[in-house]
């Protein structure tokens, strides 16, 4: 038994030194991509040697228990070779050694309770150190749950900016829907205008070529009333007359003129509009 507990330490002591040469080497890859990894492995390893050091105080003390009932044994088997009679040995003298080897036994089963209740104090002590490494672990596990109560929390936040900006553009989309819906009434109002434009373009170049029709028949008329004029200044002169029939004519002409330029402009403006 105590060569299998010496081996186990041994072993474990192996087992630490590789976890402490491969933290070493963590550390060392750390300090390349980041100072986060070597913290988690420097807590790993203090917890690691915290609970070797534990096991190593529980293996040593169990040792230690094992060597003295070995030495408490050998000692009581010592004084019982020692104390043996011969068989035909007689009278008080066998009395007291058999009580001796009485009050031997009672001293061994009293150590043997002594090391009971001892064993039972350390495994005491060994549950105590359970329960404050398992403290220990549960205010880890609750630092990491608080870590990812604030990660939530975070991922709670992004996923409300996330809707708020989703919300906003449902909204633009929206409005952007309005006005190009408003736009194409627009568009069509303005066909509409143009439709109406063109026909009242018609009507005003149909006006014109009127108008033009009645300048050409205006001007005619001048023309065979100044060729009448003529022959009846010809057959006979009169200045009053023919002044005033000049005038006439120059009222006439210019009333004609000024109706077309009239109707020009309005064409114009309308036009430009």
């Amino acid at each position: 038994m105590a060569s299998d507990l010496e081996s186990r330490v041994a072993s474990l002591e192996r087992r630490l030194e590789e976890v402490s040469g491969a933290g070493a080497g963590a550390d060392d890859t750390g300090l390349i991509g980041g100072r986060k990894t070597g913290a988690s492995d420097a807590s790993m390893l203090k917890k690691v040697s915290t609970r070797l050091q534990d096991f190593e105080a529980q293996i040593t003390a169990q040792l230690s228990n094992v060597q003295g009932d070995f030495d408490k044994k050998l000692s009581h088997v010592s004084r019982g070779a020692s104390s043996m009679k011969p068989l035909d040995a007689a009278g008080p003298s066998a009395g007291l050694d058999t009580m001796a080897e009485d009050l031997d036994q009672l001293k061994y089963d009293v150590g043997e309770l002594k090391d009971l209740l001892s064993n039972n104090k350390g495994e005491v002590n060994h549950i105590r150190r359970i329960v404050l490494a398992c403290e220990r672990d549960m205010e880890d596990f609750t630092a990491a749950m608080d870590a990812v109560n604030v990660d939530l929390d975070e991922m709670r936040a992004r996923v409300d900016a996330t809707h708020s900006i989703i919300t906003s553009r449902q909204r633009v989309e929206a409005t952007m829907t309005a006005e190009i819906s408003t736009m194409r009434l627009d568009i069509g109002d303005i066909q509409e205008a143009l439709k109406n434009h063109d026909s009242w373009m018609e009507d005003v170049s149909n006006t014109l070529q009127q108008m033009q029709e009645k300048e050409e028949n205006l001007t005619e008329d001048i023309i065979n009333l100044k060729n009448e004029m003529n022959t009846k200044l010809d057959t006979k002169v009169d200045n009053v007359a023919w002044k005033e029939a000049n005038d006439d004519l120059d009222a006439a002409i210019k009333t004609v003129r000024d109706m077309v330029s009239s109707l020009r402009l309005d064409v114009d403006a309308r036009r430009r509009k």
